[in-house]
């Protein structure tokens, strides 16, 4: 019996698809544990790149597939995710959960409206979440029963003062959208009942069946509902116990975090950054990583390496391992520093600042670091299969500084977009 959880360490973006395409081939069961379409992962398939935004990249591996309870999901969007996949040969091998939360219109209208504040990509996310919480929301499963349209009703019904005083929609249109959207909504139920179970079942009877089972979070630590960068985060818990919750895991069967790092650091959308890289520097960066979001395309904010940060997502998610990513870029900038503490009104603080306004004031300590040796792909290749202690020395001595002061190994370099690019040392 063994079972992975992977997360971000930063603020998403960290190339969690590309490693959880790699690692899924190696499970029975596949799960997706929070978040919904806000998440991009991007994976290459038969040479060519898909976006999912729902999916795990374990489908392609014809791997069961499972959408937890603690996502959100636009029924349509998932739809069309579904036809994509097979338009490419795969038949999903996908359950959904009953308990997932459904996306409704207004939820996307009212993202799109207030969720430009901290930054948000405008799917719906955070509105679903607050009508969950409220319990109002409609779950998955009330769109596969008989009653559907009932259950659809109700559930905009008991949101029309709302949205007609926000303006979300018109006194006068409500009727016909209620309509609209129920009958939409039954479609894509009837379309997607078959994929509909107790997915939190499936998990359990896996375990004691002694299968392997693949827990892939959505975005990063750093945008945590409780320990991220509050209130620039997401709505749901991005740190490995989320696991647990988001997919009625049993904790006792969860042996090993691998939490996946950037060897640089970006972020999209509004909030702290204390290592930003602005100007000529940063635009070099961005380039050079083909910066820019998997589910929006907006250009992502970059920055150096920040330890400090990433030594409190190890602490919070109980990080045991790191998948380091795009080392290979990194590698093309002449200069390389790396954060290593934050100084507040020019005294070093020893706790990450739990509130944005201070993260907002810190100055990072930065330590230079010599530059990296610039290797092409075919050169990288030659380093599979070899222990660390045959990497070119700049590379090396960067790693194990990274090490020594997270405390815990480096297991996967990866060096490429595609799932070759990849150096484990999961034995080391």
């Amino acid at each position: 019996m063994s079972s992975t959880v992977l997360v971000g360490m930063q603020w998403g973006d960290e190339g969690k698809g590309k490693i959880s395409d790699f690692l899924s081939s190696k499970f029975d069961i596949v799960v997706r544990f929070n978040g919904g379409g806000n998440a991009g992962h991007t994976v290459f398939y038969k040479g060519r790149e898909v976006k999912l935004h729902y999916i795990p990249a374990g489908v392609f591996h014809k791997k069961l597939c499972l959408l937890g309870n603690g996502m959100v999901i636009n029924p349509k969007d998932l739809y069309d995710e579904i036809k994509l996949v097979e338009e490419m040969g795969v038949e999903p091998n996908l359950a959904i959960s009953r308990r997932a939360q459904v996306i409704l219109p207004f939820h996307i209208r009212t993202d799109r409206i207030k969720g430009g504040l901290i930054g948000t990509t405008g799917k719906g996310i955070g509105p679903t979440y607050v009508d969950k919480m409220a319990r109002v929301n409609l779950r998955m499963g009330s769109l596969s029963g008989k009653d559907a349209s009932k259950r659809i009703k109700i559930a905009i019904k008991r949101k029309k003062a709302e949205l007609i005083a926000t303006g979300i929609v018109k006194e006068n249109e409500f009727d016909n959208f209620i309509t609209s959207v129920a009958e939409e909504y039954t479609e894509y139920g009837r379309e997607l009942k078959k994929y509909i179970s107790d997915t939190y079942l499936l998990v359990n009877n896996a375990f004691k069946e002694g299968k392997s089972i693949f827990f892939e979070g959505a975005q990063g630590i750093m945008l945590d509902i409780d320990f991220g960068t509050y209130p620039f985060v997401t709505s749901s818990n991005t740190i490995a116990q989320g696991a647990l919750t988001g997919a009625g895991a049993n904790p006792f069967y969860i042996k090993r975090i691998v939490g996946v790092s950037k060897a640089y650091t970006t972020r999209v959308g509004e909030g702290p950054f204390p290592t930003e890289i602005q100007g000529e520097k940063g635009n070099l960066l961005r380039k050079l990583g083909n910066e820019f979001g998997a589910t929006t395309g907006r250009p992502r904010r970059v920055g150096y390496l920040d330890l400090f940060a990433l030594k409190y997502a190890v602490d919070v998610s109980a990080v045991t391992e790191i998948a380091l990513t795009k080392i290979d870029v990194l590698s093309m900038l002449d200069e390389v520093r790396v954060a290593v503490g934050y100084k507040l009104n020019r005294k070093s603080i020893s706790v990450f600042p739990s509130d944005a306004d201070v993260l907002y004031k810190v100055d990072p300590i930065y330590k230079e670091v010599e530059s990296l040796e610039r290797l092409s792909k075919e050169e990288w290749k030659q380093f599979k299969g070899k222990p660390k202690e045959f990497l070119p020395k700049g590379i090396k001595r960067y790693i194990n500084f990274i090490e020594e002061f997270l405390g815990i190994p480096i297991t996967i370099l990866s060096f490429g977009p595609e799932g070759n690019d990849t150096i484990t040392y999961e034995n080391e």
